[in-house]
């Protein structure tokens, strides 16, 4: 297995940076949110058409489903640096991140937050 060698300091900001990015996201879409309630609340108040208003809402899921999207990626993007992490100088060091981000990152997530099946009614 080949060690990567990276220049001191450089994990760090990598690290910082990572996670700067994730928050600016989280903010992204912490705004879009409440613009999306926003929206709601204004054009439920108004006489504006139902179809206006739809388009509205499509416009703004959409833009929520994209910023969603990105987060995911940039999340692939911080589980992929762990791995190279793992094989370089830094391995030994921590930056922040769990210790088991690699493995939590793929696995099947706890129990608690996994949905139940759905009961079915009972058939008297």
């Amino acid at each position: 297995m080949t060690m990567f060698n990276f220049r001191p300091g450089a994990g760090a900001i990598v690290a910082a940076d990572s996670k700067n990015a994730v928050a600016a996201v989280d903010d992204a879409l912490l705004n879009s949110v409440r613009m999306y309630a926003s929206i709601i609340e204004a054009t439920s108040s108004s006489d504006l058409p139902a179809s206006q208003s739809q388009k509205l809402l499509a416009s703004m899921t959409e833009s929520l489903n994209s910023v969603v999207k990105g987060r995911g990626e940039m999340v692939a993007t911080i589980r992929h640096l762990a791995a190279i992490k793992a094989q370089s100088n830094f391995a030994p060091e921590n930056f922040g991140c769990p210790d088991t981000w690699p493995a939590t990152a793929t696995a099947t997530p706890p129990a608690e937050t996994r949905r139940a099946p759905r009961a079915e009614p009972i058939r008297a």
